[in-house]
């Protein structure tokens, strides 16, 4: 049996922290490539970037020496056509590093970001 906090209840991702060697290099990917709208910065530090996507989930990028995150880490990002998004991924270049179809029918890739982190780009869960 879970047992939670009374009042404790989640309804939204509010944001994704990633850390990155460089910034312009990062922001040239998750901006330029992906098409991650870049938002003001709300705190007093330019070692971070503030990006977020249609749905309001934030992702922001750290600037820092400990990039890249640990492999098993890894943010996954739902495309509208997946196909497209494997022939961007081919065009650019870059390589998938692993592809295929989960159980429930979501397709899924995984590429590197220009630090070495691990990028998903997948179809709508089954669930």
């Amino acid at each position: 049996m879970v047992v939670r906090p009374t009042g404790l209840k989640l309804t939204h991702v509010n944001h994704v922290v990633y850390l990155v060697g460089d910034l312009k290099r990062s922001l040239e990917f998750y901006h330029d490539f992906l098409g991650i709208k870049q938002i003001p910065s709300q705190v007093d530090n330019p070692g971070i970037l503030w990006l977020q996507l249609p749905s309001g989930v934030m992702l922001h990028l750290i600037e820092s020496t400990k990039a890249p995150c640990p492999e098993e880490s890894h943010i996954a990002f739902e495309v509208e056509n997946f196909d497209d998004a494997q022939n961007a991924v081919k065009t650019k270049g870059m390589e998938i590093t692993r592809m295929g179809t989960r159980n429930d029918g979501q397709r899924f890739l995984f590429t590197k970001d220009p630090d070495g982190n691990r990028v998903e780009l997948c179809t709508p869960s089954g669930f």
